[in-house]
């Protein structure tokens, strides 16, 4: 699809700046291109919406030639034949002879060129993902699927490139017989890491104890986490990693790729951990947790002491699958956008304005809390497809999906405000939305309303399709363009989806 690659892009960023939003001045980000960790004057900033990388250090470590021209305050990379120039404080830029626009213009700091992180994996050709655990902006040029085997040199991106949360599945059966933990090491040596044998972390150790799973590593461990149901499991995936050679408890005898598992006593739910090399491109681990019935968790990794650890508690009735994690992905949708206006009030204001204002708005609140992610499909006037805005939620694995829109009628007495909801499993995520939604904006309440709508069917986590107000109704119209309404109704969205995650 043709917005789905910027999309991708854009949910990275958004990550960034989500995780950055509170910690920028309190964390300094690392900056690893092809799993070197550079050690700029100038580190990685936030400036105003964007995030900034400087381009000095992350061009000449790919082997390109960087000059600054003082006089014209132009700064010129070359590669071969491929030239891209900027300007200080200009937002235009060529490529190769092409004008492109950046998002942001370059701006000097310490006498350190910056440049936006997007524009950096677009003019350049690296792709690029933001690991929150670490605080770390990952790089990756081409160069780095081969050659060297170094284990501190980096590895691969998982493909697609760009992408955040995506592992790409394995082929094979595994200590559980249904494919989850199996695909890895096809080698027969056992060592499973041999076609991609660099690595950003190895784990040592998974042991069991006073309710928490507990991982001992080296290096850098980026875990992402899921449940699954039929039987329940929680599954801890972490790309780019792979075991120790002196791992604890070790592997099965007769396996010919590194499989094992953990047997648990004692425990209302664990049963046993299993762990595999799931896939050798890019050398994936998962561990998977075996439970006897649903279970909550939260999971914090020590960067100091180089321990990840799941602890286990039991969901409260009502808590949303999941309960207990340490960060949640929230996906924003503002509805329409670009050459699809949306509805056209009575005064001739757009719909997808006023989607976007709120959505903009709830970011920014949530956004303040470290616990959460917040991923948008769009941030600007343009349009991905409905099909790019669920398939961008999917890939991400995320925990909510949220669409904001304003309504129309053929009548002009109709009024208030509905939330929309498709699969059952949505159902209390629509409720909790639209209790907390109607109560800050004072519209009328239509209720909440099961409808096939294609963000909210084909979406896989509990999402929500809300109409704010009616933009054919005088009265509702007045308020849903005023800065007021629109912060009441963020503040709103914000209480409802915290109060769902139990955050509040």
């Amino acid at each position: 699809m043709k917005n789905w690659t910027s999309l991708l892009f854009a949910a990275i960023v958004m990550l960034f700046l989500s995780a950055g939003v509170v910690s920028a001045q309190s964390v300094t980000p690392k900056l690893i291109l092809d799993g070197k960790v550079l050690n700029p004057p100038e580190p990685p900033q936030i400036i105003g919406n964007f995030t900034m990388v400087p381009v000095r250090i992350v061009t000449e470590n790919l082997g390109y030639t960087v000059d600054y021209n003082k006089s014209t305050k132009q700064i010129t990379v070359k590669n071969g034949t491929s030239v891209v120039v900027m300007t200080l404080d200009k937002k235009t830029a060529t490529v190769d002879g092409v004008e492109r626009t950046m998002l942001a213009a370059p701006t000097a700091k310490s006498e350190t060129t910056l440049i936006p992180l997007r524009f950096t994996g677009e003019a350049f050709g690296l792709q690029v993902y933001w690991d929150n655990t670490a605080k770390a902006a990952f790089l990756y040029s081409n160069k780095s699927s081969g050659g060297s085997t170094d284990e501190n040199s980096g590895d691969t991106p998982p493909k697609g490139g760009g992408t955040v949360g995506v592992v790409e599945p394995g082929d094979g059966t595994g200590t559980g017989g249904n494919g989850e933990t199996g695909g890895g090491a096809t080698d027969g040596s056992g060592s499973g890491g041999a076609a991609n044998p660099r690595l950003l972390g190895t784990v040592s150790e998974v042991k069991f104890e006073n309710d928490t799973v507990i991982f001992t590593y080296d290096g850098i461990i980026q875990p992402l986490t899921s449940t699954l149901t039929g039987p329940d499991r929680i599954v801890i995936d972490m790309p780019n990693a792979g075991f120790a050679s002196d791992f604890v408890p070790g592997f099965s005898a007769d396996s010919k790729t590194q499989t094992g598992e953990l047997a648990v006593t004692g425990h209302e739910a664990l049963q046993k951990i299993r762990y595999s090399l799931f896939s050798n491109n890019p050398s994936t681990l998962r561990f998977v947790l075996d439970l006897k019935q649903a279970w909550g968790y939260k999971l914090t990794n020590d960067l100091d002491a180089h321990q990840l650890r799941i602890a286990l508690a039991p969901l409260s009735a009502g808590s949303p699958s999941g309960l207990g994690k340490n960060v949640y992905t929230i996906v924003l949708d503002a509805g329409h956008g670009g050459s699809d206006p949306g509805a056209i009030s009575i005064t001739k204001k757009k719909e997808k304005d006023f989607n976007l204002a709120v959505i903009l708005k709830l970011r920014d609140l949530l956004a303040a809390d470290p616990r959460l992610k917040v991923v948008l499909t769009r941030s600007d006037d343009s349009y991905p497809t409905l099909a790019d805005r669920a398939n961008l939620a999917n890939s991400l694995k995320a925990d909510l999906f949220l669409s904001v829109h304003a309504n129309s009628s053929t009548s002009s007495s109709a009024n208030g405000s509905e939330t929309y909801y498709t699969r059952d499993a949505s159902k209390a995520f629509a409720e909790t939305v639209h209790k907390y939604a109607v109560s800050a904006t004072g519209l009328k309440d239509n209720g909440v309303r099961k409808s096939s709508l294609y963000v909210t069917r084909e979406t896989t986590m509990p999402a929500v399709l809300y109409e704010a107000g009616y933009l054919s109704n005088a009265s509702d119209e007045s308020k849903l363009y005023t800065e007021a309404f629109q912060n009441k109704l963020a503040q709103g969205l914000a209480t409802a989806i915290k109060v769902y995650l139990n955050l509040t």
